[in-house]
């Protein structure tokens, strides 16, 4: 806990001095995500043909700005990803279900906004850490009738599948990647439209069951469609 603590105190500390030499706003921002993953596999075969989702992101953004026409925009958000498959037997056509996965992710972007009057463009990097998952499926047909959930287990590095429970599915904790947008003030409210493009392999190495993480990568899409709400604007 202390090694975290130290971080969060330094960014407490260059936030406020910030606040000096720029004008720095507070905001709250929600909305709805069409999230999915990408999947790059050695064995092509074995990728599944997967459906985007529609979940959620919320949290908490400042707006620190350096003159008219830029600004820093950090973020705390937590940031729901996912994705669906339908499920099919190919042996047996009256087998059929879905199967559909959720992560939630504690999401801090930090991204510079170049604003042109109510417009504005935004880019920059973003770290996550999975905090909360779970799969949920239900096939039922000729000879099939399942249903159920699992966990996920965050891991870091290699995890031994002895260490898992009978219902955990582990995943890495941490994600990060880029992120890119647009948006358009409207009074205190800032409606944008912005993409997130994961780099990181959520694929952990197994003991026994995947020895290169790297020949099944797997990683997050979303675009988001967000209002944000800034006090005192």
């Amino acid at each position: 806990m202390k090694q975290l603590l130290k971080p969060a105190i330094l960014l407490l500390f260059v936030f406020f001095s910030l606040q000096s030499y720029s004008q720095v706003k507070f905001g709250l921002k929600a909305g709805p995500s069409i999230t999915t993953i990408a999947q790059n596999y050695d064995d092509s075969d074995e990728e599944e043909e997967t459906l985007p989702r529609i979940l959620f992101t919320l949290g908490g953004v400042a707006d620190i700005g350096f003159g008219d026409m830029i600004s820093l925009q950090p973020g705390l958000m937590v940031s729901f990803k996912g994705y669906g498959v339908d499920v099919k037997d190919e042996s047996d056509g009256d087998a059929k279900g879905y199967d559909r996965y959720t992560i939630a992710f504690l999401d801090v972007p930090v991204n510079v906004a170049f604003k042109f009057g109510k417009f504005q463009v935004y880019a920059g990097p973003y770290i996550a850490f999975g905090v909360w998952g779970k799969n949920k499926w239900d096939v039922s047909g000729d000879g099939w009738d399942e249903s159920g959930d699992s966990d996920f287990k965050f891991v870091i590095g290699e995890v031994d599948p002895d260490d898992l429970d009978e219902d955990e599915t582990p995943i890495n904790m941490m994600d990060y990647g880029l992120g890119l947008g647009v948006g358009y003030k409207l009074g205190p409210v800032l409606l944008g439209v912005g993409g997130e493009i994961g780099l990181a392999n959520l694929t952990p190495k197994v003991t026994d069951w995947i020895d290169d993480p790297g020949d099944y990568r797997t990683s997050t899409r979303s675009v988001s469609f967000t209002a944000t709400f800034f006090f005192g604007d």
